[in-house]
């Protein structure tokens, strides 16, 4: 067995569902496309991700050869009803590399060690992968085809897939490239599936726009960014509070998946007892270890900032019931969540929320609080 082969066998065992291997020459698309959209990534180009890095491989690991190509379908297993249009498929899944003691994270460790137990230096792990372009480079190895809304399809699987890639120092065998986009012609659901019109353009996203970016990443402190939701992001947002699968959701390529009836999880199941909106508003110690940290820890760690968009979400319900549950919030110490329940209240409206948004205002330091508060007041 060549070493190739035998590097994809043993990703396989992993429960990795496809492998490919691509060579480690730069990816000139991705690096013009940075350029050409410096406007949309301007929070990312010069921060701590170095996105302009990732565009040659020798950046990442200098004498890189080979890049290997591992993808994880995470839908192999129904979601609970009570997370689904909240929490995205993905981060139900748990498959992402952090923390090594999980699944996800224990998959790239036993890898990592694989390959270098047979003499390859491999390089460092950022954020989810190696730091090359993910979706590029299993384009490049074969795996799957970008559709318009820059998800990879994998043949049989769909757009539901993690991609990890590992550069190292070897040269291996190379497979055959994949070309044109998954695509049917002419077809526009992933673009009117989205609700901030965040697919601006055909393989072209304006981030700033995507809920998965209002719900985890301007929450980094990144260059030109606010923790602060555009409220026209808010209004269109619904019920979602970390992720979205809309625009997959809508993936002919996904059908098959999303109405098969698969087996549900025992863990995800018991998970979800301890998950609801009011809870995640209140964020109480229960929730946050049962409910919260066995899914939602991969890129926030503040609480502020789950009660930020729970406040979102609880406010595009259209639920007056919910009023009690904000009037609470309105009392936490976190100016951010207070502005955002504000928020909700006057979008929810009615005599109730007037009440709680009066009595806060009159008690209320924080300006951009009362900013708020005299917005939603206007409204009702």
């Amino acid at each position: 067995m060549s070493l190739t082969d035998e590097i994809k066998q043993y990703a396989l065992d992993l429960g990795y569902s496809r492998v490919g291997i691509t060579t480690a020459q730069p990816f000139p698309m991705y690096a013009r496309a940075l350029e050409e959209r410096a406007s949309d990534y301007d929070w990312a180009v010069d921060s701590s991700l170095r996105l302009g890095r990732a565009a040659n491989p020798q950046n990442r690991l200098p004498g890189a050869r080979s890049i290997i190509v591992a993808i994880y379908d995470y839908f192999r297993e129904s979601f609970p009803e009570n997370l689904t249009g909240k929490i995205g498929r993905l981060y139900q899944s748990r498959s992402y590399i952090e923390p090594p003691t999980r699944l996800g994270g224990a998959r790239v460790q036993l890898m990592r060690q694989f390959l270098e137990a047979r003499g390859m230096q491999v390089g460092r792990w950022f954020l989810i992968a190696s730091g090359v372009p993910d979706r590029l480079a299993a384009v490049r190895a074969g795996l799957g085809r970008i559709g318009r809304n820059t998800f990879v399809s994998a043949p049989d699987i769909g757009t539901f897939v993690l991609i990890h890639t590992y550069i190292v120092d070897t040269e291996l065998e190379y497979d055959e490239p994949a070309q044109g986009t998954h695509c049917p012609p002419n077809c526009r659901l992933c673009i009117d599936a989205c609700p901030t019109g965040a697919i601006v353009d055909n393989f072209r996203i304006n981030p700033r726009r995507c809920l998965t970016f209002n719900h985890v990443v301007n929450v980094q402190g990144f260059q030109n960014t606010s923790a602060y939701m555009d409220p026209e992001i808010r209004l269109k947002n619904a019920s979602w509070i970390h992720g979205c699968d809309l625009c997959q959701e809508a993936c002919p390529h996904n059908r098959a998946k999303l109405t098969a009836n698969l087996p549900s999880n025992a863990f995800m199941e018991e998970t979800a007892k301890y998950f609801s909106l009011p809870r995640l508003l209140r964020m109480d110690r229960e929730t946050e270890e049962k409910g919260v940290s066995q899914l939602l820890y991969i890129y926030m760690r503040e609480r502020k900032f789950f009660q930020r968009n729970a406040a979102v979400a609880i406010g595009n319900s259209g639920d007056r019931e919910m009023v009690p549950h904000l009037a609470r919030a309105m009392g936490d110490p976190e100016e951010l969540v207070r502005a955002h329940t504000a928020w909700a209240l006057g979008n929810l409206g009615g005599a109730a929320a007037r009440l709680v948004l009066e009595s806060s205002l009159s008690r209320e330091n924080g300006i951009r609080v009362k900013e708020e508060i005299l917005a939603a007041l206007g409204k009702i």
